[in-house]
């Protein structure tokens, strides 16, 4: 195979990662994202919100929303901060992983619904 064939396979299987959301780095940036969405969902509802007090915060609207929020919240740092994540909590199996990563970003879909809808109700 040439280099610039070998280059353009590389790149077409690096997209296609991206585009089933297969890739460890992509899976890890789901929850992230899900969870920041939250995040600043929370900061116009309550105006300032930290990362120690989101839980608490959102919990004072619906406590189940706060302990939802306080698993993706630990999601997230996982997922951003320790590398062995994926390894020790899913035997490194990416599709173990990314099934777990599809229930998180759903979850954290319905947790932003739900602050979107206290801040209709302001």
């Amino acid at each position: 195979m040439e280099i610039i064939d070998d280059s353009r396979l590389s790149l077409a299987r690096a997209l296609r990662e991206l585009a089933d959301g297969s890739s460890e780095a992509t899976l890890r940036s789901a929850l992230s994202r899900s969870y920041y969405s939250i995040f600043h969902a929370a900061n116009v509802l309550f105006g300032k919100v930290s990362h120690a007090d989101i839980a608490k915060r959102v919990g004072s609207v619906d406590p189940r929303l706060g302990a939802r929020i306080e698993k993706l919240q630990q999601l997230r740092s996982q997922a951003d901060y320790d590398p062995h994540f994926v390894e020790r909590e899913f035997g490194g199996d990416l599709e173990l992983f990314r099934i777990e990563v599809q229930k998180r970003v759903e979850e954290g879909r319905a947790v932003f619904r739900r602050l979107e809808s206290e801040l209709g109700t302001r």
